[in-house]
């Protein structure tokens, strides 16, 4: 009898101490697609045995409401977000002292609060440079789609209009064309590799300083004033940060020829919206494609939606299966070298 009860207290001991082991793992809140690219793999395995992993991710829905978000972060020690999640100190506050590691499921980190969260000893990561060819290809090809006007096209064959030089007059090829460059960082530098397989004629760039790459290239520094008077296709490709918000307003606007293309592949606040809506309305420029605006989701009904001359895409340059492998893996691997204390792969 006292033998047999005292086998059940050890099995009981025992399976009390493997709940509160199990009980203890940190828990990683994963807003993203990592863990439908991952799983099954020996990465997302290790995710599994250091973490109770908490996921959030619908490909119908743009972004977790925030109340939500809050409420499954609480007591989490790791996070990967996406740029579209806010990580400010009312979410750190709320988050607890326990969270250690964040890394963002993006190039951009202008959604975080980076010295907010390193002033409370949180290592915060990101998927560095990784689609900086990428954003680069589409970044041109939505510059061609707008000049060489395919909406336009699609929309007078859809109604049977079979012109092929209807009202094209205006078309401009990159072919011996003045490009300017805003921001000559890792896309913009992929960019202007790229543009000189077109034969563009010059190359302008605006940067913080002369940057050796870009003199490399035959690439000439200027202000940025001068790159929108003097460029027949204007590329955005800087970083949105307090000193760049609005950084193409409406004086830049009002300089760039009747022609001019202006392609934003960035962040949709490093433009004068309204201006553009505007001049786009007025002609007075030639057209724009965006695959960044304010607010994303755009609204069906938006402005920017009624113009014949404005090519827009949902923030989707970056939608490649093979560049969602290489974010999914940089993001585990940041997660899990940061709460080990290891070199992050792309730390900020």
């Amino acid at each position: 009898m006292f033998k047999s009860s005292l086998l059940l207290i050890t099995a009981s001991v025992l399976i009390g101490s493997h709940t509160i082991a199990t009980m203890s793992k940190p828990k990683l809140l994963i807003i993203s697609e990592l863990e439908n690219v991952l799983k099954g793999s020996p990465l997302f395995q290790k995710l599994k045995e250091m973490f109770d992993i908490i996921t959030y991710y619908s490909t119908s829905e743009w972004d977790i409401p925030r109340d939500i978000f809050l409420q499954k972060l609480k007591g989490c020690s790791a996070l990967i977000c996406t740029s579209s999640q806010k990580i400010d100190k009312e979410v750190l506050d709320k988050s607890g002292h326990q969270l250690k590691v964040i890394t963002t499921y993006s190039v951009g980190y202008d959604h975080m609060d980076i010295n907010e969260i390193k002033s409370r000893g949180i290592r915060v990561g990101s998927v560095g440079d990784c689609q900086s060819d990428d954003v680069a290809e589409f970044t041109i090809g939505l510059g061609i789609a707008v000049s060489r006007r395919f909406q336009q096209a699609r929309e007078l064959m859809l109604r049977g209009n079979w012109s092929p030089y209807h009202k094209y007059d205006d078309i401009l090829s990159l072919n011996s064309a003045t490009v300017g460059i805003v921001g000559l960082g890792n896309i913009g530098l992929a960019t202007a590799h790229l543009l000189k397989a077109f034969k563009v004629s010059r190359i302008l760039y605006t940067s913080r300083q002369v940057k050796q790459e870009g003199t490399e290239l035959g690439a000439e520094f200027v202000p940025l004033d001068t790159l929108c008077t003097e460029s027949d296709f204007i590329f955005i490709t800087c970083a949105l940060t307090k000193e760049t918000e609005g950084l193409v307003g409406r004086k830049q606007i009002s300089l760039m020829k009747p022609s001019a293309i202006l392609i934003n592949t960035s962040r949709g606040g490093l433009i004068d919206q309204d201006a553009l809506i505007e001049a786009l309305r007025e002609k007075k420029i030639g057209g724009a494609g965006l695959d960044v605006m304010i607010p994303e989701p755009l609204p069906g009904n938006h402005p920017l939606t009624q113009l014949d001359n404005c090519v827009l895409t949902p923030h989707s340059s970056t939608a490649i299966k093979q560049l969602r492998d290489t974010k999914s893996v940089i993001s585990a691997e940041n997660i899990i070298r940061g709460y080990r204390g290891e070199p992050m792969i792309f730390e900020l």
